[in-house]
């Protein structure tokens, strides 16, 4: 297993790739959640999306809006696991 780094340990093009797989992410249990009627599924589409298109100036921001926004998916994530007992977020 890799070594665990906090994000502003990261490069910024660990940042980046980071970002964008935690975009995926959303993207990917956005499409489940939409198709079963889950509301959440828009407030993850979005993040998801911003992510993966804004990833280089996310990762390239000093200011805590990274990590509010990386806070935000982890969020959003988990909210939709917890909701379905634990087996329906992808990885």
């Amino acid at each position: 297993m890799a070594d665990l780094k906090k994000l502003d340990e990261m490069t910024t093009e660990e940042r980046i790739e980071f970002l964008e797989t935690l975009g995926e992410s959303l993207l990917m249990s956005a499409s489940i959640a939409k198709h079963e009627d889950d509301p959440i599924w828009e407030d993850m589409s979005e993040l998801g999306n911003r992510l993966q298109i804004n990833a280089e100036t996310i990762a390239g921001d000093e200011t805590e809006n990274a990590e509010h926004l990386v806070l935000e998916a982890i969020h959003l994530l988990a909210k939709f696991e917890h909701g379905s007992g634990g087996s329906r977020t992808i990885h």
